[in-house]
């Protein structure tokens, strides 16, 4: 079982997992489950509450794309799936840093492998009010050269059949076979989401929506935050008890875009850093 640091205030508590990917292992507020709790006996961080995003969001597609004029091919990041995808964050060990009675810091560093050609570090901040979780990711580039970067957090949301969601964005990207993004929709395609609307219970929603204005509101009083993310990536399967509200800085495959800074992408100098923050608020 993976160790678990604990951190609570007032009636709200939330479970740290470093070892397993630095991830969320629960987030309650008055006893009432805001995240889905993970498992005492969990290995994977698929089966967790939230893990980090970094250095890149999402899928890049086949493994392979083209940074200032150099190929690469990258590994898989999980066994579950043939492409890189979540970046690496999520799948390495993370160590606390510092840790008090309602916030700890998580730290985490990588050397340059087949898996990502750069060096970086980064760190989790968590801190706990008595209604709310702030989570804020920070990546470096530890590298000597320039690095494409892009970050994200995955948290998953408790979810009952007639909760709703509302947000804004300007549109949304509709996916391939693999969830590759191919082509614009109106941010209404899958459902009306900036009056709310409830996600289909009968069919999978995995999309990437762009022009995110960093709110949302979910179910009975949830309410999100994010700072250093336009992308708003959806993630509701049929027959699950959770849906996932994913802010990210960049939408699936940037690297593969023509435009990389259009899709979110983000170059950082050596020693240059990029932040995302977010906050999940509970009300009533």
């Amino acid at each position: 079982m993976s160790e678990r640091l604990i951190l609570r205030r007032g009636g709200a508590e939330v479970s740290l997992l470093p070892q397993l990917g630095g991830a969320v292992g629960g987030f309650s507020v008055g006893r009432r489950d805001i995240m889905r709790p993970t498992p005492g006996d969990a290995t994977d961080p698929l089966e967790t509450a939230c893990f980090p995003l970094v250095p890149y969001a999402n899928r890049i597609a086949g493994g392979r794309f083209t940074f200032a004029g150099t190929s690469h091919v990258l590994l898989s990041s999980h066994p579950v799936f043939p492409y890189p995808i979540h970046g690496l964050g999520w799948v390495k060990p993370w160590a606390a840093a510092e840790q008090g009675g309602a916030s700890a810091v998580l730290a985490c560093s990588h050397a340059a492998d087949e898996h990502w050609p750069w060096d970086w570090s980064a760190t989790q901040r968590f801190d706990l009010a008595d209604d709310a979780l702030r989570i804020s990711l920070e990546l470096v580039n530890t590298s000597d050269e320039a690095m494409p970067a892009g970050l994200g957090l995955h948290p998953y949301f408790v979810r009952n059949p007639d909760d709703v969601l509302q947000f804004e964005a300007a549109g949304l990207w509709e996916g391939d076979e693999t969830f590759i993004p191919v082509r614009r929709l109106p941010a209404d395609a899958l459902g009306d989401f900036a009056a709310g609307a409830v996600p289909s219970p009968r069919s999978l929603t995995d999309n990437c929506y762009f022009g995110w204005t960093g709110t949302a509101r979910w179910g009975d009083g949830i309410a999100l935050e994010a700072r250093g993310s336009s992308f708003l990536h959806v993630f509701a399967p049929p027959g699950e008890d959770f849906v996932c509200l994913e802010p990210t800085s960049q939408m699936p495959d940037a690297l593969n875009r023509p435009d990389f800074a259009a899709a979110g992408g983000t170059v950082l100098a050596p020693g240059a850093t990029q932040v995302l923050e977010l906050e999940i608020s509970v009300r009533g």
